[in-house]
């Protein structure tokens, strides 16, 4: 698998503080960690760190920040052949500024903006992935590159985005860039505002798989038009800067490795979750030795096992890490629902997510016939799920019947 990984590589100073950050008041910080960050680049080196052939085209500055993140990323395996130098601007900079006691953060952006310029590429990717800030040079790859797997992934709303998913297969949204390109908040007390905001967007990018990253809440998405949400692992959260790129980089992993949407979400899951851990954007990264570990012992053996020679040999695994308690989604009323249709190239539209409290025979009379679904090991019904499994199974929005376990030895989406 070979990966270009087009847009942002900036320095990113985290820093830590038990105070509280107030207008107008001076917070002198001593606590401080230096390092690469910026969203292609951070999925670069999540790709490069799990062993996969990466390339990463970036523009950064004439400056001693510049040459400290290239030699990140070769010392990690990714490849700068594709990183230009800007003469008139400094590499960018994210500031984040974490607070000790409730582990909220305030994150200050200093861009550089300059963009690509030569668009020298002379690969053949498997892969092309876009954070959407190198409109220009994205493009011209996605359109170039056209039998490649192409991946957008929006941290912020431009409009720029609706031109560029033309070509992507995938695109992966935050919560504040999907609420305000689509003019809807999601309100996780009424289950009925997540569909909405999902199906809007699907409607918008009728063309790409679509799925949002909601923090706290985990991930949202949909597989034969039911929506799902795969809820985060319980951790003890030090820092959340960066979870969404090890999350994207960590399913475009899975797909990559063709491990199909569903085991591709759980691999982003436990990998985003597991970064919570630490400080900082790449310190965080875990090992695919720690997240592989992490979904064998729930779903058992796997049926594409990880290259080993692209385990690092110091990679560890935490085996202390515990298993998540179910967050079952709150059911709205459902009034009438319509029956899915199928449109041909169109994606149908969801409905509602039902409560997991609700019983086989209400649900039965409210909901319309279940849409069929490829068997897969991961969906269980709400009577038999576990609180001790390590990630918990994604909440069904449409399918009203318990669904029997499948053999986790063909976990097969």
């Amino acid at each position: 698998m070979r990966v270009l990984c087009i847009g942002s590589s900036v320095k990113e100073t985290t820093c830590t503080t038990n105070e509280t950050l107030t207008e107008g008041v001076t917070l002198r910080l001593t606590d401080r960690v230096d390092n690469g960050g910026g969203h292609a680049g951070n999925i670069a080196y999540l790709l490069g760190k799990w062993g996969v052939e990466t390339y990463i085209a970036s523009m950064m500055g004439a400056d001693d920040d510049a040459n400290n993140i290239k030699k990140e990323y070769e010392n990690i395996g990714v490849k700068i052949d594709y990183v230009e130098t800007s003469y008139d601007k400094p590499t960018g900079q994210v500031v984040s500024i974490v607070n000790n006691a409730n582990k909220n953060k305030t994150v200050l952006e200093l861009a550089n903006n300059s963009t690509l310029k030569k668009y020298s590429f002379n690969i053949e990717p498997d892969i092309v992935v876009s954070d959407g800030n190198d409109y220009n040079a994205s493009s011209y790859a996605f359109d170039r590159y056209q039998k490649a797997r192409c991946f957008l992934v929006v941290s912020s709303p431009r409009k720029e985005i609706i031109e560029l998913s033309r070509y992507v297969h995938t695109i992966i949204f935050n919560q504040t860039s999907a609420e305000s390109i689509i003019g809807s908040k999601i309100d996780f007390k009424n289950s009925s505002t997540l569909v909405n905001v999902y199906n809007k967007l699907k409607q918008k990018f009728s063309n790409c798989e679509v799925i949002i990253t909601v923090g706290e809440h985990g991930s949202i998405y949909a597989i034969n038009g039911q929506v799902k949400i795969m809820p985060p692992m319980k951790m003890k959260v030090v820092d959340t800067n960066g979870a969404g790129d090890v999350y994207a980089g960590a399913y475009i992993y899975g797909i990559g490795r063709d491990f199909g949407q569903e085991r591709s979400v759980a691999y982003a899951t436990i990998a985003s979750s597991l970064s919570t851990e630490k400080l900082t954007s790449r310190g965080s990264i875990p090992t695919i030795t720690e997240v592989s570990t992490i979904y064998d012992k729930k779903y058992g053996a796997n049926t594409n096992p990880i290259n080993t020679a692209e385990v690092a040999a110091n990679n560890k695994v935490d085996n202390s890490v515990q298993a998540p308690e179910p967050t079952p989604v709150p059911a709205p009323e459902v009034q009438n629902p319509a029956p899915v249709q199928n449109e041909g190239a169109q994606v149908p539209p969801v409905q509602p997510v039902l409560d997991a409290s609700q019983s086989t025979s209400s649900v039965t009379e409210q909901a319309p016939n279940p849409v069929p679904e490829a068997p897969n090991p991961y969906v269980q019904t709400p009577a038999n799920m576990s609180t001790t499994d390590t990630v918990e199974p994604p909440v069904d929005n449409v399918n009203t019947t318990p669904e029997t376990n499948v053999n986790p030895q063909n976990p097969q989406a």
